[in-house]
């Protein structure tokens, strides 16, 4: 629990979740009718799905809750296991290695303004086809099933989207290993529709092989807040707490964390250029 990336009930349910997802007839819960929905909600495995996706943003909300606020005031709400970092570019930067308290866990947030359309931003951080823009270290992700959204329900949020994702990542660093991920993801925009949200938490399964060569990291929370201010302004709150599950050198992670951060600084300049120019670039 506490948003950590240990396992727990979830990971065995997700096991016969997996094994459904791959010899199941596709229509079993993805198909239009609402008997497949109901009968998608009656599954234990599912209900693992949503249960995953229900702590990935209960886990983001408490973060983003701590740390977005008026300018100069941000991160104030954060434990004293989070270490500041001179603010760059415009973005309040804080790490960890103790994320939600469990040693292990690097956890980084960065939080700043962009001057461009949340839905500018959420495009430079969602779409694959921007993600290098922010990310120089990710290769792929893959949608391995897609879930009846209407499954997370949560009060205040519509829920756009609810799947299980892998990625892939290029290594940081000649001495580590690339790695991949497989995550329960959930995409949702507020009632009022000032906020958007993506969140993603790792699941065990098994049955989905880990890619030759790479390490299977834990994701315990990824994803991120993005508020409009204006229609041309926005606020974004990035968080991602990690177990790399292996070797990483000190030096390595005292890097990488805070330039994860610093993707709110990069998807801020990509929608700034894009306004400015009509360029993704």
């Amino acid at each position: 629990g506490g948003g950590g990336g240990g396992r727990g009930g979830a990971g065995d349910a997700f096991e016969e979740l997996q094994v459904a997802m791959l010899t199941g007839p596709s229509s079993a819960l993805n198909g239009p009718a609402a008997a497949a929905e109901a009968e998608a909600e009656a599954d234990s495995c599912v209900r693992a799905a949503v249960a995953t996706a229900l702590e990935a943003h209960r886990v983001l909300e408490e973060h983003v809750a701590a740390c977005d606020g008026e300018e100069g005031r941000r991160c104030l709400g954060l434990g004293e296991q989070w270490r500041s970092h001179p603010t760059r570019q415009g973005v309040d930067v804080r790490t960890t290695d103790a994320f939600c308290g469990q040693a292990g866990v690097n956890g980084a947030i960065g939080v700043g303004d962009a001057a461009a359309s949340s839905e500018a931003v959420r495009a430079v951080l969602a779409d694959p086809d921007k993600r290098r823009l922010t990310d120089p270290l990710w290769q792929s992700t893959e949608v391995v099933r897609s879930l009846p959204s209407r499954l997370v329900r949560i009060e205040g949020w519509r829920t756009l989207e609810l799947g299980i994702v892998t990625e892939r990542f290029k290594a940081p660093a000649v001495v580590v290993s690339p790695r991949d991920s497989l995550v329960v993801r959930v995409r949702l925009k507020s009632v009022d529709g000032t906020r958007v949200r993506l969140v993603q938490r790792s699941v065990d399964a098994p049955a989905l092989a880990v890619p030759r060569g790479y390490v299977r990291l834990r994701l315990a929370c990824g994803g991120y807040q993005i508020r409009a201010v204006a229609p041309d302004r926005c606020t974004t709150v990035y968080v991602n707490a990690l177990d790399p599950n292996g070797y990483v050198p000190k030096p390595v992670v005292r890097t990488t964390m805070p330039d994860r951060a610093m993707t709110v600084a990069k998807a801020a300049q990509a929608a700034e250029r894009h306004r400015k120019t009509g360029k993704w670039r």
